[in-house]
């Protein structure tokens, strides 16, 4: 219980930073990805979402030119 609450304000604090975002990418472990995709749906936000993807660990330079490349399409 205290592992799920801690996820719980983890996922709340992503949905509160990211809120104002016109286009979402999400991209990550698998189960992590689809627990996000179905909390910003319960948060009306699922419409600003672009693309899903699991992808293993990654860098912050190799997060950003995923991030780069798949906004320059």
């Amino acid at each position: 219980r205290e592992f799920r609450g801690h996820l719980n304000i983890y996922y709340d604090a992503v949905i509160t930073s990211i809120r104002d975002a016109g286009s979402i990418l999400i991209f990550g472990p698998g189960e992590a990805t689809g627990e996000l995709k179905k909390r910003l749906k319960r948060n009306k936000l699922n419409g600003r979402i672009v693309g899903i993807e699991t992808v293993d660990k990654m860098t912050d330079r190799q997060i950003a030119a995923k991030v780069r490349k798949y906004f320059q399409k």
